[in-house]
């Protein structure tokens, strides 16, 4: 309905699943065939995998909650980022040695992950770098996927990647019935804000080592604000990720706006101060609408 990064085919006791749109500029399409009994046969280059499976690594979290939510945590064997899990149960599996840290895409622990032996290995591409980790992986004998959820720019589609980690489980009327639900919920409170006609003003981050990363105007969180009855200082902008602004400009631009919200490692308005004096002026400071997203830390 909404994603536009992979396709679900069904066949004959299987289904192809394509993923369209790896990583920003990459055009190659990767298949997946999944099936039951026998393996199908006349696709070139895909990577065949026999469901449902019983065993996954995940290189990226975002992983987690779509698998959580096929009540398949017990399939998951390692995690990229076990230090930054908030999930109570994969809490306790990695706690109890039921599921290990395979390291991260700089320090990945290879000999680990031929002795788990998952089924699957999940994993995303970020540019063309990334094609070689995917080769190493494909090396050791191991059945390497690509999810790139992240890279898709509207929170239903985001959320609608829940049918491509279903499939792997054969699990596709359960994500279709979740799936329906998150979208009818959101799609409800949409209607809640078409009407607004006083929109407050927004902007997002904070300035790193002189520079200011935004929101592109066509990514998931721009869309989130319009959604929210917000008006996104920056939604004329066409970038679907960050972009980096000079912070002069922000200051400018953003200084009279009525929230601030996401301001990644700051934890005060006190933080937010020491920064820089100037942002003691903005109109958000003043009135105690900033935000971030912090509150299970």
């Amino acid at each position: 309905n909404y994603a536009t990064g992979f396709t679900i085919e069904n066949g004959v006791d299987f289904k192809v699943l394509t993923l369209k749109n790896a990583w920003k500029g990459e055009s190659t399409p990767y298949q997946y065939v999944l099936y039951k009994n026998e393996k199908p046969t006349g696709f070139d280059d895909a990577v065949f995998i026999k469901t449902p499976i019983k065993s996954i690594v995940c290189f990226s979290l975002t992983h987690v909650a779509f698998i959580d939510k096929l009540n398949e945590l017990g399939s998951i064997k390692g995690l990229s980022g076990c230090d930054y899990v908030s999930n109570e149960k994969v809490l306790s599996s990695i706690k109890n040695q039921q599921i290990k840290e395979i390291g991260n895409n700089q320090l990945v622990n290879y000999e680990l992950l031929v002795e788990l032996n998952p089924e699957v290995v999940m994993t995303f591409g970020i540019d063309a770098s990334s094609s070689s980790k995917i080769d190493k992986l494909k090396k050791l004998g191991l059945n390497v996927v690509l999810n790139s959820e992240y890279m898709e720019n509207h929170p239903l589609g985001k959320a609608e990647w829940i049918k491509f980690v279903a499939a792997f489980y054969d699990k596709d009327s359960l994500a279709e019935i979740i799936y329906n639900d998150i979208e009818a919920k959101y799609n409800n409170l949409v209607e809640l804000t078409k009407t607004v006609t006083n929109k407050p003003t927004v902007f997002v981050g904070m300035p790193w080592n002189g520079a200011w990363y935004l929101a592109g105007g066509k990514s998931f969180q721009a869309q989130l604000f319009t959604d929210a009855g917000g008006e996104y200082l920056w939604k004329q902008n066409e970038e679907t990720s960050s972009f980096v602004v000079d912070k002069e400009v922000i200051i400018e631009k953003a200084i009279n706006a009525d929230y601030w919200i996401n301001l990644n490692a700051y934890n005060s308005i006190k933080e937010v101060n020491d920064v820089d004096a100037k942002l003691i002026n903005f109109k958000s400071v003043k009135e105690g609408k900033v935000y971030n997203n912090n509150k299970k830390i």
